[in-house]
């Protein structure tokens, strides 16, 4: 694989057990769970568009341990810290860490690569990193641009992503930050991948790819397309609305996704939502 292309494989940690063996159905099921575009700050008491973000994060992580089946690992698909704080980096990795699982983060567009490498360590992935899990490969795709709200994948990384694919026929989920197709939501989809339909091509001719996940939209969403579908998941703090022209906030909880994977290549997928949380955030905003 050519070095200039950025690509890194590695196997994902098996998540810690109480000693007692799985039942053989629930074996055969490999479960992550995706948390998105937290937007953390360096003070903990800091709000975006009325929420504290660092106690809805809490929030839903909590809640994701506690009511999906037990994880093989944690995935946060970009914009992680806000103000591209060391701080922000610090604490996040202070709550991940005591999850005791692995995890695994990518950037996006509010978020620092370099702070990500330094403090986030071996856990901070791009530009192209596979990574293997039980009979399913995990793909884990940049496609930022520095200094810009909307994404892009470029030659190189498409190439990667083409080679790895080529190379790994085993069932595969491909994380990225921008969303690859529009979600009706004029204002967001001037912000998606820019090369989307250069991704959506490639996937095409791959029929090992089960799905494509992503988070930036800030809400649920699923698309199908041929045998695959691509996925957007609910942020941690602020929802917007979908199917909106302009910049609008939508009244829904804080949540995350889970996703279980199964040993015949199929993919089972649910998004869960905090129920009664207390903040709400400001409707009235024109954007952030």
């Amino acid at each position: 694989m050519p070095a200039s292309n950025g690509l890194r494989t590695f196997d994902v940690a098996p998540s810690p057990t109480t000693g007692i063996a799985r039942p053989e159905p629930i074996a055969q099921r490999r479960t992550l769970l995706q948390l998105t575009d937290p937007h953390l700050f360096a003070e903990p008491a800091e709000q975006l568009l009325g929420v504290t973000t660092r106690r809805s994060f809490e929030a839903v992580l909590e809640l994701a341990l506690a009511h999906s089946p037990p994880a093989d690992a944690l995935v946060l698909t970009g914009d992680l810290v806000h103000d591209e704080s060391r701080e922000g980096y610090r604490a996040l990795r202070r709550l991940l860490d005591r999850t005791g699982l692995p995890y695994y983060c990518i950037p996006g567009n509010h978020d620092s690569r370099p702070l990500m490498e330094e403090l986030l360590g071996p856990a901070a992935l791009g530009p192209v990193t596979v990574s293997n899990l039980g009979d399913w490969n995990l793909v884990f795709l940049d496609s930022t641009q520095p200094g810009r709200e909307g994404g892009r994948i470029g030659r190189a990384r498409l190439a990667a992503l083409r080679d790895a694919l080529a190379a790994r026929p085993s069932p595969a989920v491909i994380f990225l930050h921008q969303h690859p197709i529009p979600v009706q939501s004029a204002w967001m989809d001037r912000l998606s991948v820019e090369d989307g339909e250069e991704l959506i091509t490639l996937c095409d001719r791959h029929h090992q790819v089960k799905a494509l996940v992503c988070g930036h939209i800030h809400q649920e969403f699923e698309q199908r397309i041929d045998g695959y579908r691509v996925l957007g998941t609910p942020s941690t703090c602020v929802q917007f609305e979908p199917r909106r022209s302009e910049f609008a906030i939508d009244a829904q909880a804080p949540g995350y996704r889970e996703l279980t994977l199964l040993a015949n290549g199929a993919l089972e997928t649910r998004v869960v939502r905090l129920d009664g949380y207390p903040e709400r955030p400001s409707r009235t905003a024109g954007g952030y």
